[in-house]
Formats: C-alpha cells, structure tokens, sequence
C-alpha cells in the first residue's frame, strides 16, 4: 500500500470515529432531555388512585359444624384407627373427616367456620339432637384442619343450660390461649362490647356475631342476674358495636348473623332487613347460618359506594341430617385487598360448593368439594334412604341458588 492510499484510510478511519462519537453524544444529551421532562412532568405527590403496593389476605368460611351422636360416634371409632396408624391416642378424632376440603382451609391466610354444638364438658354427657353437647376434642381437631375463627353464636348455645354455655366459653377462651384461634359469639356482659379482632399482615378485621334466636325451651335458661350475655340480633347494638369497631381501628368488619328459617333456600325479610342494616352501616361482609342449606350470595350496595358481601347461608359443613339438599353446603373464599393509601376491599369472592358423605349405617363421614364428588359416592350416601338423588340434584341446589358471578368455572 502506497503512503497516498494508507493517509486515506486513516483519514477516514477517524472521520468515522468522530462521526460516531457525535450520534453517541447527541443520543446521551437526548436521552438526559427525556429523562429531564420525565422528571418534569411528574406529580412529586401521586394521586391516591396511583397504587404502588398492595396487601391481599385469602379468607375462607364454612358453614355449620353440626356434631350429632352419629358423628362423634364416627369420630370414636375414628380414633381407633388413628391411634393404631399413629400410635396417638385419642378418644374422638374429628380432624380426618374434613379430609377433601383441607387444602382449602389450610391454605386460606384466614379460615372461618360456624360451631353449632356446644362444648360443655363430659359431666354434661356427650350429646347430639336435640341438645347438643361436643366432646372437648373437636376443638383441637378444628386447629388442626386450620380454622382461625370460630363462631358460636346459635341457637343450640344454651342447649346445656347456663352451666353448659359458661363451660363452653371457658373451654373457647383455653382453646383460644393454647391454638391462637379466635373466638367469637360467646360472651359475659362485661365484655360484650370488647370487640374480637383478628390482625394479618397489617390488616386489623374487625369480628361481629349475633344470632336472631335461641331454641324455645331454652331462650329463658339464662338466671335474670346472669353475667352472661346472649348476642340477639338487634340494630341498636349492631350500630353501636360496628361503630366501635371502626373507631378500634379496624380496616374491615365482618358479621357472623345466625338467622333465617330452617330448610329454606332463600333468605326471608328479616335476613334482608338486618343485611341491609349491616350494609348501611360499612359492613364489609356478612357471613350467615342457620337454614342448612345454601341461600343466595350478594352484593348490597350501602353508603357513598360502599359495598357489603353477604353470603345468606352457606350451608351445612359436618352433619348428618337426612336429607341430600341438607348435605350440600359451601366454602366462601375471598381475597381481603389493602392497597397503600389504606382503602380496603373485597376481591374474588367464590363459593366453593361441597359434600358431606356418610354411608348407608350414618357412618364413615368425609368432606368432599362436590367438584371431586363421584357418582358412585352418590349412590352409596346414607341420605339415599330418605329420598333417591343423583349428581345432578346436587348440582341444581348450587346453580339454582347461587348465581354463576360467585361459583367456580366447573359449575358454569
């Protein structure tokens, strides 16, 4: 190469290089301009609906746990077998009956059910219908499954008398101390308006229970100087008790409501005129029990566009009731959403339907999604007796009273 040719090239070399270098100067000095307007045209304070963060709590509620002698009877034979595979022994074991639907309680963050059976002690003598008395072991099996929150507020609370609902709460409040559970719908006069709070993850949820009434033979049980209260269900005391509650600081508020009439699948007035109660006050979930059977799932619109989740009745969780629409029953999931500027909603709600099985002699019970229900389990369920029955009665108790918005993609 000539000393001509080898100047060119190197003259071209370099004029290439400073072009480069000027495009990677003017992209930098552009890149600083953007970055600068960026910067500029940004609020320094966000607007409120601008959301950064957010907490979500899963919850889960079950219905009513019904221990009948059929049941505890099942549960002692049950501890048996328990103790023979674990060497553990037990007088009643509760815990594997709930076997198809404990992967929904466990991993809920929260989990719920309605206890509709008192504990009362042995010395009472363990009791099914009509009156009601648990063994104490039921408490321990309820943790076990992985429930949070146990409701007791029910018609059956005094079933035992005023001794037996005093020993009832007393066992609830050890339990509570030895299970990190909390205890709602048993209460003293005294404490009647200290309200239960449960907290996760920052959250504080606030936990109302009341009940409309008492079984007739015992509602007058209590002594006129009792120091145990009865939570009746009246508006005087849900707007002083939810007022209280949020001026505690709760971020949420959540009813437990005992109510209704019994077989039915649709809420009466009085369900309607305490849920709308419930809603006008901030309410932000009522979850309900007592008809057995499932009753419709709504949102009711209350105050400056507040709205409350009422589930009417979720059914049957435990039991063994006669009859298939008493056996089908559901699991309320939501999610608990508290985004950063404090706001605190209700997303997803759904309700996971379910089955209690028990066989031809009221025995073997288990727990089933109804998802993962079979037809040959149909065929074989106790309640057979009183009425024959397949999968598609047990579907059209769900769809044909909770509306598709609130049930799992199987069931649409």
């Amino acid at each position: 190469m000539n000393i001509k040719k080898y100047t060119a090239l190197i003259l071209l070399i370099n004029i290439l290089l400073l072009s480069s270098c000027a495009r990677e100067t003017k992209r930098a000095e552009t890149n600083s301009k953007i970055l600068q307007d960026h910067v500029l045209i940004l609020d320094p304070a966000p607007n409120e609906k601008d959301i950064f963060w957010e907490t979500r709590i899963s919850f889960a509620a079950a219905g009513d746990n019904i221990i009948h002698e059929a049941v505890f009877t099942d549960a002692k034979n049950s501890a048996a077998v328990y103790a023979s595979n674990t060497g553990k022994q037990v007088r009643y074991r509760f815990a594997d009956m709930f076997g198809g639907i404990a992967d929904i309680i466990k991993e809920a963050d929260i989990a719920y059910i309605n206890h509709e059976t008192p504990v009362a002690g042995d010395s009472f003598g363990i009791k099914g219908y009509p009156d009601f008395n648990a063994p104490s072991e039921v408490g321990d099996d309820l943790a076990e499954v992985g429930f949070d929150i146990i409701n007791i507020a029910n018609n059956h609370m005094l079933d035992m008398g005023e001794a037996g609902l005093r020993n009832s709460i007393s066992y609830w409040k050890e339990k509570a101390e030895e299970k990190s559970l909390k205890i709602i719908g048993g209460y003293t006069k005294a404490d009647y308006d200290n309200v239960r709070y449960i907290e996760k993850d920052g959250v504080k949820i606030a936990l109302l229970s009341y009940t409309t009434f008492i079984n007739d033979k015992h509602k007058n049980s209590l002594s006129s100087n009792s120091e145990l209260k009865i939570p009746y269900a009246n508006e005087a005391d849900m707007t002083r008790q939810v007022g209280l509650a949020k001026e505690g600081g709760a971020d949420l508020v959540i009813v437990s409501m005992h109510w209704g009439v019994e077989n039915q699948f649709q809420p009466n007035a009085a369900q309607k005129r305490y849920a709308s109660h419930l809603a006008s006050l901030g309410v932000d979930v009522i979850l309900g029990s007592h008809s057995h059977t499932l009753q419709p799932i709504e949102w009711i619109d209350g105050k400056d566009g507040h709205r409350t989740l009422c589930a009417y009745s979720l059914g049957n969780c435990l039991s063994t009731m006669l009859y298939s629409y008493y056996m089908v029953g559901g699991i309320l999931t939501f999610d608990i959403v508290m985004n950063d500027v404090g706001e605190t909603v209700i997303e997803n709600p759904i309700l996971i339907p379910m089955m209690c099985h028990y066989s031809m002699t009221r025995d073997s019970l288990k727990l089933y999604t109804l998802e993962n229900y079979t037809d040959a389990l149909v065929s074989s369920h106790g309640a057979q007796l009183n009425g024959a029955f397949t999968m598609r009665t047990l579907h059209g108790y769900v769809t044909d009273t909770i509306d598709s918005e609130f049930l799992p993609e199987y069931f649409k």
